[in-house]
């Protein structure tokens, strides 16, 4: 460990992100934070990251940048994006003046009384459900299961891979880094469940699937004809569809686009992302009643919160018992 006073800031953040173990995506958004943060600092309090210490940083640079982020009030679409945005942006960098702060690298820094004043500066905001329409998934899905078998074996291979790997999320509600981190041997087929290991946070859990995504998983596997013991270090979606050669995993990447051009071909207007699966299933989970822990448990939140998100009526719940109050909405004649 160097010693702090021989630091400058851009080395230290260097050595954070070096030291952190963070999954690509977490490290990029939060790389894309502090960027933000030591810009401003630069800007604001003239401090260079490349020649200034990180003695020099302290609890004012935060709480300033916070004024700056944060947003005037919190009612328009747009000023709900902006505090999602600037609670992802915090995150990243009271993280990482949590490092500061446990590895001596500044020990002017005090966590406590940065969590303090933010607290006392940032709105009462709890942000609203997921925009998640299950019927926009239901058409995605309905739309793989009709794709007709292909003469090409490669082609088909693919055809496969894309039945087995839109099911999966549709039934698991896994992330998209955690779908392509898995291996044959985290598929229980005989159970229905997989295990994702070192998920978000470095949590471990078990995914549960049903009986026709299995049935896709078996044909897609026997059509990449996987053979031989090391079989279970297979990727379960390969990148690179070659029959007898698995290849690579699958990249986050690929998976975004594969599901986005899959919503423009079967219709759906609006923007459907990988994630959106996991939205849908922790919506028709509630909807079905499941418990609140049970649902905690599938999806893998850290804190009751994040599930608490997803337990509330439905749009279409709260019109339909509103219109049985007050009888059935009938649009007016020429009406658009």
């Amino acid at each position: 460990m160097n010693v702090a006073s021989d630091l400058t800031i851009s080395e230290t953040v260097e050595q954070f992100f070096a030291d952190l173990r963070l999954s690509p995506r977490t490290k990029k958004t939060y790389r894309a934070a502090i960027n933000r943060f030591l810009a401003f600092v630069h800007e604001e309090h003239d401090l260079d990251p490349n020649g200034r210490t990180v003695l020099a940083l302290n609890e004012e640079h935060v709480t300033d940048f916070v004024a700056r982020i944060m947003p005037a009030d919190i009612r328009a679409p747009e000023e709900v994006s902006q505090m999602r945005t600037a609670q992802t942006q915090l995150a990243a960098i009271r993280k990482f003046y949590g490092y500061l702060s446990s590895y001596d690298l500044n020990p002017d820094i005090s966590t406590e009384k940065l969590r303090t004043r933010i607290q006392a500066m940032m709105p009462r905001f709890s942000p609203p459900p997921p925009d998640v329409h299950t019927s926009d998934l239901d058409l995605i899905v309905e739309y793989v299961k009709r794709m007709p078998h292909d003469s090409s074996p490669s082609k088909e291979l693919r055809r496969r891979k894309v039945r087995a790997m839109i099911l999966f999320l549709y039934r698991t509600g896994v992330r998209v880094s955690e779908l392509c981190g898995l291996r044959r041997r985290d598929v229980d087929l005989n159970a229905g469940a997989a295990g994702i290991y070192r998920a978000k946070g470095g949590k471990s859990r078990t995914v549960h699937f049903d009986a026709e995504t299995a049935e896709a998983l078996v044909a897609y596997w026997t059509a990449r004809k996987d053979v031989g013991r090391a079989m279970g270090n297979y990727p379960a979606f390969s990148g690179r569809d070659r029959i007898g050669e698995p290849g690579n995993a699958i990249s986050p990447r690929t998976v975004e686009q594969i599901v986005a051009d899959l919503g423009s071909a079967a219709g759906v207007e609006n923007p459907i992302t990988p994630h959106s699966f996991r939205h849908g299933l922790a919506t028709e989970l509630v909807r079905r009643r499941v418990r609140e822990s049970t649902v905690q448990t599938i999806l893998g939140h850290a804190s009751p919160a994040t599930t608490r998100i997803y337990v509330h009526k439905t749009a279409m719940e709260v019109a339909d018992e509103y219109q049985e109050a007050f009888g059935d909405y009938r649009p007016p004649i020429g009406a658009d």
